[in-house]
């Protein structure tokens, strides 16, 4: 997360208003008492009259759980966290009124540096590089325009205007990206074997496993959460490349704020021209839904989960024939995870080579991790 970009994000996107005052939405924050810290503070401003003079924007997940609720207050970029529903008044008289950050109340790290402004600074973002969380803690996910803002749908643009589907698939073969979900398999290889294996099928799929099952681990949650808008471009990216118009998103029904942003995203791409008919002014369709998982573990595993789509109880299927012969309803399909998805427009934007520069020499590029129990940082 780049502080001096959400700097530019929030503190120059409208002259209307003087600061703006990022509150964590995601899973962890809002368990720990975010909602009620902006209910708090839309009541301050309403009593003070700040409501058109500072902007309070609900992000997706920072990524520093343990500390939340997380605030952050921007042109400053003044990193408040476990923020109390009492502290508000204060901070709101004595730094949104008075200009004066109250140290008391700063992450500790923030009190000990004054040179500190922004959450790179701390030690556990240092050494941070997001690519699939670039936007997340950064923009509002339940507003397109503020995706828009940061690039979202150019990479999706660029691959209808001025790319083939060869063209596609061949960078991301180029940039060495594997799936993120476990199996690790070459992205750019199964996207040309659907492709080409039955290259005249009537229809084919793009299928996205957002069934993350794993105890303590919540790496597609935080993108699903924060960043919704760049799956649906990704997927739309892939249907693309392969030849597909239909696109499904297999969801935990566990995951009720990030299906909630789903559907919002969803709505807001449809109405945007970013799904639907005639993309871009193109021939290229490819719409979006949803399909929610009841939580059985197995339907992580890919033909489980398109079983699951179709209806039919979740269990695997034999393989051969694989998802890129006979996938969700026998036609050619491709399915990655969230996190595999949430790589893909950068890498359209900035070129393999730039994903390639990045990781280890058989493994390119970055990698989210979810760390959780009795551990020190």
């Amino acid at each position: 997360m780049k502080g001096e970009v959400a700097l530019r994000t929030h503190g120059n996107a409208s002259s209307k208003y003087e600061r703006h005052v990022l509150v964590c939405g995601g899973t962890g924050c809002t368990s720990s008492g975010s909602p009620k810290i902006i209910e708090e503070l839309e009541k301050q401003f309403a009593d003070k009259g700040l409501t058109d003079k500072v902007q309070i924007v609900k992000t997706g997940c920072f990524g520093l759980c343990e500390r939340g609720p997380i605030m952050i207050v921007y042109p400053e970029g003044s990193f408040y966290s476990r923020v109390k529903v009492d502290e508000i008044p204060r901070i709101v008289d004595e730094h949104l009124i008075g200009g004066n950050p109250v140290k008391e109340f700063l992450y500790e790290e923030t009190v000990a540096g004054d040179e500190i402004k922004s959450l790179d600074d701390t030690s556990f973002y240092k050494k941070q590089h997001r690519v699939a969380l670039r936007n997340c803690g950064v923009i509002n996910p339940e507003n397109i325009n503020e995706y828009i803002g940061r690039d979202g749908y150019e990479a999706l643009g660029k691959v209808l205007t001025t790319m083939t589907p060869e063209d596609v698939i061949q960078t991301i073969l180029d940039s060495g990206l594997r799936g993120r979900g476990g199996g690790g398999f070459p992205t750019g290889m199964k996207w040309k074997l659907a492709r080409n294996i039955v290259p005249n099928a009537d229809q084919k799929y793009v299928c996205c496993n957002a069934d993350e099952g794993d105890p303590g681990a919540f790496m597609d949650r935080s993108v699903l959460e924060g960043d919704p808008h760049v799956v649906l471009e990704a997927m739309a990216i892939a249907g693309y490349a392969i030849g597909a118009t239909q696109g499904y998103i297999y969801v935990r029904a566990e995951y009720p704020i990030a299906v909630e942003r789903l559907n919002i995203a969803i709505k807001q791409a449809r109405e945007n021209g970013m799904l639907g008919k005639n993309i871009f002014g193109t021939d290229f369709c490819f719409d979006i839904d949803l399909r929610l998982g009841a939580g059985a573990f197995v339907c992580g595993e890919e033909t489980a989960l398109m079983t699951s789509i179709e209806g039919n109880r979740g269990e695997p299927r034999p393989r051969p024939p694989f998802p890129a012969e006979k996938g969700l309803f026998q036609k050619p399909t491709i399915l990655n995870n969230v996190e595999t998805y949430a790589n893909i427009p950068q890498i359209i934007l900035n070129g393999a080579q730039w994903f390639a520069s990045m990781g280890t020499e058989k493994s390119k590029g970055t990698k989210v991790f979810a760390l959780g129990g009795k551990i020190k940082n």
